[in-house]
């Protein structure tokens, strides 16, 4: 998979100073953290999934969630069980006749609604699993966490390649008085089972939807300061010092059926991705096809961040403290911005690096906006 297509990776006048590498859910678990990008949920009751896979209908597309949880009504569940389970199906069959190239599969999640049915899953699919990238794992808790990580320790220990994105999403997190506690409870159990972490994802709409409150579709997230305060703090818990886990951005729930670029819905998504990006959040969950290419291009690496990045970990041995950049217009401080510098790099390769003077615009106004 790649998050870009040959037409702007190879063809002339590219935007791309380094292309993005590609990558399958093989790829080691430091770089493939960061290759998770717009992951777009669809409900399990949708009968084109594996067409749409197979006929390549998104090809940036690099994520996809299908959804057993909150996309369906509780009495939707069993048939979203049975439409999962000819999904699936058809998926393993096209991998297994050739019509569907492991490359060109996205990686590919089910969100399940609890442990029970995780365990009812995992032994419906059995050796179809194969298809899979993982299990995302929601309202992940201190009481359920160990039993959802132990199950995917278990698949992987019988051979499958299966990882977990668990959700934080219950009232634990939001509510001041139970949040430090909870986190770093959770913490714990995640740092025990580290190998099978491939994302942490964040439920800011089930946090506004316990406050009574939802955002504009001119305003942010951040805008919400009870959920701000609680995003604070699980960055705060998870990305500190060298840690290995990436936190990816909310579900933006605003699109335009046709849109040119100019519509609030496509403005306010780009407005959060970029409060997103400078809090440290990689990638984002979408629930609608409109919202691929600029999620993935606004994670694209500029020319310049990359050159300081790589600058700050050559120099990182003890030659210098303080050096100013070479676009002089800055000073990289060697200690401080050697974990940016470090995960910036991790992000190039996964996304690409634009040329000098190109932005996250030009890339968007060629992909997007033609």
């Amino acid at each position: 998979m790649r998050f870009f297509d040959k037409e702007v990776l190879d063809g002339q006048n590219t935007l791309f100073y380094e292309a993005p590498r590609p990558f399958t859910k093989y790829t080691e678990i430091q770089r493939l953290r960061y290759c998770v990008g717009a992951a777009l949920y669809m409900p399990a009751t949708r009968e084109m999934i594996a067409q749409e896979i197979i006929t390549r209908k998104h090809p940036s597309l690099t994520t996809i969630v299908i959804d057993l949880e909150d996309a369906l009504g509780d009495l939707q569940v069993e048939g979203g069980i049975d439409q999962l389970n000819k999904t699936i199906d058809t998926l393993s069959t096209a991998l297994h006749e050739g019509t569907l190239l492991i490359e060109h599969l996205p990686l590919l999640f089910v969100r399940v609604r609890d442990v029970m049915q995780l365990q009812q899953i995992i032994h419906m699919l059995g050796e179809r699993q194969h298809v899979l990238t993982g299990y995302v794992l929601p309202k992940f808790s201190q009481d359920n966490g160990r039993a959802f990580l132990e199950l995917i320790e278990q698949q992987n220990k019988s051979g499958y390649k299966l990882y977990a994105m668990p959700i934080l999403e219950s009232p634990h997190f939001l509510l001041k008085e139970q949040r430090m506690d909870n986190l770093l409870a959770i913490r714990a159990i995640l740092v025990e089972f580290e190998q099978y972490i491939l994302n942490i994802r964040i439920g800011t709409t089930d946090f506004c939807g316990l406050l009574g409150v939802r955002r504009t579709i001119s305003s942010t997230i951040y805008d919400i300061h009870p959920v701000r305060s609680c995003i604070e703090d699980i960055l705060n818990i998870f990305l500190r010092d060298d840690s290995p886990y990436i936190i990816s951005g909310s579900v933006w729930e605003y699109f335009s059926q046709q849109d040119d670029g100019t519509s609030s819905a496509f403005l306010g998504l780009l407005r959060e991705i970029e409060m997103d990006r400078l809090n440290g959040l990689i990638g984002k969950t979408i629930i609608h096809p409109s919202h691929i290419e600029p999620v993935n291009a606004m994670y694209t690496v500029t020319h310049e961040e990359f050159i300081d990045a790589k600058r700050i970990l050559q120099l990182s041995d003890g030659q210098l403290g303080v050096q100013k950049s070479e676009y002089g217009n800055k000073m990289n401080e060697m200690k401080p911005h050697f974990n940016w510098a470090k995960r910036i790099l991790l992000r190039a390769e996964a996304f690409g690096v634009l040329q000098p003077n190109v932005q996250y615009m030009d890339l968007l106004q060629r992909k997007v906006l033609k």
